[in-house]
């Protein structure tokens, strides 16, 4: 337990919003979800390195997930026009996606180096991502996947730990987390 509250602490200093501990055994993949990735509405299925079908079936994901017995729950909001303001909502997202890698950085120094970050939507590091033409990721070590693309209902999850899991039009509010665990599933 001493590592979630070395993480919280390094959280607290970034700027998280919401730094919670939590268990990740809560983080159960479902297809339901997957199904609205498959459903490709956002235009990121097979158009992301970090999106499905390439970050793995749910099995694959689920096994990965028993290697994290401890987890953070990371968010941060953002007062934002919603509807409107599409450059801001992306420009939030990969705030955050910044934000988890940061912790990251600064975990490891403090030795805790079994990691798996997840952030909220899907990685825009790069304005198109190489996986369209079938390419290596550019920047491997800095994509993150999303909780949504393993499958996890974010809203469910939210409102299961007393969270407000709803959407508003005036505040965008991002959310991923820091998983620590074992060898085995470092990543």
């Amino acid at each position: 337990m001493m590592d979630v509250q070395l993480v919280q602490e390094q959280a607290g200093g970034l700027g998280f919003d919401l730094c919670r501990e939590f268990n990740p055994a809560l983080l159960v993949p479902e297809q339901r979800i997957r199904a609205y990735c498959i459903e490709n509405r956002c235009g990121s299925y097979d158009a992301h390195h970090m999106c499905p079908p390439r970050v793995g079936s749910l099995e694959e994901v689920t096994a990965r997930l028993q290697g994290f017995p401890q987890g953070i729950l990371l968010q941060c909001s953002r007062l934002l026009d919603v509807a409107n303001d599409r450059e801001g909502a992306t420009r939030t997202k990969i705030e955050f996606h910044r934000l988890i890698m940061r912790l990251e950085r600064r975990v490891r120094r403090k030795g805790i180096t079994q990691l798996w970050g997840l952030i909220g939507g899907n990685c825009e590091l790069c304005r198109v991502c190489t996986a369209v033409e079938d390419k290596p990721c550019r920047h491997p070590q800095k994509a993150r996947t999303s909780l949504e693309a393993i499958g996890i209902d974010v809203v469910g999850l939210l409102e299961g730990l007393g969270l407000d899991g709803r959407f508003h039009s005036d505040r965008i509010t991002w959310t991923g987390c820091l998983l620590l665990g074992g060898d085995e599933a470092s990543g």
